[in-house]
């Protein structure tokens, strides 16, 4: 019996893992997006830039504590959920991939507002730049 349960808490680590890694994954390619809309906002940032720009510019500034404070209320309970696990599992072979699964988990509990944030910037920016377009054609 303990070998079908390591095996499928090793499964369901790899494929917690996976995830972490596909969130992670997409971050970088989001930020691209992000950014190529916003440089040239910064780059041109005189007065009427400024005014034309004033929501972007707010939501620039206001997005990235608001994304580190849900990631670390969201990872807040991580102390004592290994704490009870190290406790509990005292004399058990299969608290390592216990704790592996409780570090990934709250990677990805961490990652996940962030994520949200990049993606969701990165999916308006570029619906925005395609209307501009349109309408320069």
């Amino acid at each position: 019996m303990p070998v079908i349960t390591r095996t499928a808490t090793v499964a369901r680590l790899t494929r917690d893992a996976t995830r972490l890694g596909t969130l992670a994954g997409a971050l970088p390619a989001a930020t691209a997006v992000t950014l190529a809309h916003r440089l040239p906002l910064l780059a041109g940032l005189g007065s009427s830039a400024a005014l034309g720009q004033t929501a972007e510019l707010w939501r620039m500034t206001l997005e990235k504590p608001i994304a580190f404070w849900q990631a670390w209320t969201a990872c807040a309970t991580l102390p004592l959920q290994l704490g009870s696990l190290c406790v509990s599992g005292s004399g058990r072979p299969d608290l390592a991939l216990r704790l592996a699964a409780a570090g990934i988990a709250a990677m990805h509990v961490g990652l996940t507002p962030i994520h949200a944030r990049v993606t969701g910037n990165a999916r308006r920016l570029s619906r925005r730049g395609r209307r501009s377009r349109a309408r320069r054609h």
